[in-house]
């Protein structure tokens, strides 16, 4: 079996500038065109790429916006912080998990 180390790809700031911030903008329009486009693989590439791509990605969008909608959410204490990745696990996985609050919104 061959793994693709997506782990160190997605980290390399010469992909990602300061790869461990947290910058949205790094998936813009505008940094996409600059970077080579195999750099973020979620779903597989070229013709052996995932046939649900499409329908994964609009799921989590809208259940994202639905939930964002609905719902403030908050960092709990029992989160460790800075984030620790359990380097035994093929999925990438923070040790302990990630806790969150959610307080349901009122309209």
């Amino acid at each position: 079996m061959i793994f693709v180390p997506i782990l160190g790809i997605q980290r390399d700031p010469e992909y990602y500038p300061n790869p461990d911030k947290f910058d949205p903008e790094r998936f813009s329009p505008e940094n996409k065109a600059k970077r080579h486009a195999f750099t973020w693989l979620p779903f597989g590439e070229g013709p052996r790429a995932c046939i649900g791509l499409r329908f994964g990605l609009l799921q989590a969008k809208v259940a994202l916006a639905v939930l964002l909608k609905n719902y403030r959410f908050t960092l709990n204490p029992r989160t460790r912080s800075p984030l620790l990745v359990d380097p035994k696990t093929l999925v990438m996985s923070p040790v302990g998990g990630v806790w969150l609050n959610a307080e349901k919104l009122t309209p």
